[in-house]
């Protein structure tokens, strides 16, 4: 297929089915040894549309801020709406603009610090698995446990003591399948679906999951209490320009999207986190200090996030190596330039964050894990957005990294969770960034 006019190189590909052979193969490895040859700017072929692959600051500023009102969300989110309806991270246009003006209060670092709490009691659980497994031979499934605590401590922060144990089951069984045919459906170059097994237990799951919320939702209303969690600020939250609140469905939409969003990114994050401290115990030893210096054998609070300077740089730093939201997706709804690239309507980009965020240019030693970069300045603005950049940076960014800090700051300061042999060093890239096999670690207390 022939490359639109004045667009930049990219790998040729096979027929209709473009570079989607070698994207299954090895995404990653894929598009670093592409933007090697092309340079930070390339042509993708997925399937039979053009893709403009975007690896470098100044371009990516351009789609996501300078230049955003000629994007909308790209196909792979827009693919997302079955299950998650018009929540942040679907809507587009006026519906979006009035959610995120509605919600942004709930998600200022002042209004979610009195979370921290919560979070912390949410751990409790897995740090006594933890101990459980402490000793010669006791091992744990890394991923697995993140999972858990993250999905309990997103729920705590929706919903306070209103999810019961029973719910929780409900949703810890539910929504791993709803997120395995999300990532299926993302990554399919076709949009139909046909009526399957997987199409029925999909659809099984998310009524399952519906009905706990819409119950919770309900409740809450009956009560007349809004109650200080974050359903209870989303509930009383009120638009300045026209006075009205969220609506039940609308709620529930913004309900399913931060539990997909807030839990498996940060459990990914999570992840490459220990497993990166695994491989570097110097610098997991010097974080195990601080975190034991700062808090004692007390929980911490959202003050002591602040106050952890070693653990935010490795926090940082596995963000930049690591990001879990790996490509912000656009479609140009009119005729565009990028980098002076001539984008005509309907064209989609792919701001690929893990290649900007590994950009040699930029970084130095941008492979290796430096955690003390982030201990002074000096950074390239804009080479640096796992969270995304502009008006739709990801309204969660606060909340993720406090909810990060304190799993990390309690599992840190009582066990040491080593992953023989470096653990899995490839990467699978689908809806969001994993290691490429199990990330199993032994467990061992840390001295007192």
């Amino acid at each position: 297929m022939t490359p639109l006019t004045g667009w930049p190189q990219g790998p040729r590909g096979h027929g209709v089915l473009g570079n989607l052979p070698e994207l299954r193969r090895d995404a990653v490895g894929f598009l670093r040894h592409s933007r090697a040859a092309y340079g930070d700017v390339f042509r993708l072929r997925f399937g039979p549309r053009d893709v403009l692959v975007v690896a470098e600051p100044g371009a990516a500023r351009e789609v996501l801020v300078t230049k955003a009102g000629h994007f909308r969300k790209g196909r792979g989110i827009q693919k997302m709406e079955d299950f998650l309806g018009s929540g942040l991270l679907t809507a587009e246009g006026e519906v979006w603009r009035s959610h995120r003006r509605l919600m942004q209060p709930a998600f200022h670092r002042a209004a979610l610090e009195g979370m921290a709490g919560d979070i912390a009691q949410a751990t409790r659980p897995l740090l006594a698995r933890l101990g459980e497994a402490s000793g010669p031979g006791g091992e744990v499934d890394v991923a697995s446990e993140m999972m858990h605590v993250t999905l309990r401590a997103v729920a705590a922060v929706l919903f306070g003591a209103a999810l019961e144990e029973r719910d929780l089951r409900v949703v810890e069984r539910e929504l791993p399948p709803l997120l395995t045919s999300t990532t299926n459906r993302v990554r399919s170059p076709v949009d139909w679906r046909l009526p399957t097994p997987a199409l029925w237990r999909e659809r099984a799951a998310a009524r399952a999951l519906d009905a706990v919320v819409h119950r919770i939702i309900r409740e809450r209303r009956a009560s007349g209490a809004a109650g200080d969690d974050l359903l209870g600020m989303l509930l009383s939250a009120r638009d300045e320009e026209g006075g009205s609140g969220l609506s039940d469905a609308e709620l529930r939409d913004e309900v399913m999207t931060l539990f997909l969003a807030g839990h498996e990114t940060t459990a990914t994050l999570l992840t490459f986190l220990f497993l990166a401290l695994s491989r570097h115990p110097g610098v997991r030893g010097r974080v195990q200090a601080e975190v034991r210096e700062v808090l004692g054998d007390r929980a911490p609070t959202a003050a002591d996030a602040r106050t952890l300077p070693l653990l935010n740089a490795c926090l940082q730093e596995t963000l930049r190596l690591y990001p879990p939201a790996w490509l912000v997706p656009r479609q140009a709804t009119g005729p565009v330039t990028v980098a002076g690239v001539p984008l005509p309507e309907g064209t989609n980009v792919s701001v690929n964050i893990l290649l900007l965020q590994r950009n040699a240019r930029y970084w130095s030693e941008p492979d290796a894990f430096r955690p003390e970069r982030w201990l002074g300045g000096g950074r390239t603005p804009d080479a640096f957005m796992p969270f995304g950049a502009g008006a739709r940076m990801c309204i969660g960014n606060h909340l993720a990294l406090m909810e990060a800090t304190i799993i990390a700051a309690l599992v840190l300061r009582d066990f040491t969770l080593d992953v023989p042999g470096g653990g899995p060093a490839g990467l699978v890239a689908g809806v969001t960034l994993k290691p490429d096999g199990p990330v199993v670690a032994g467990v061992s207390p840390v001295p007192r």
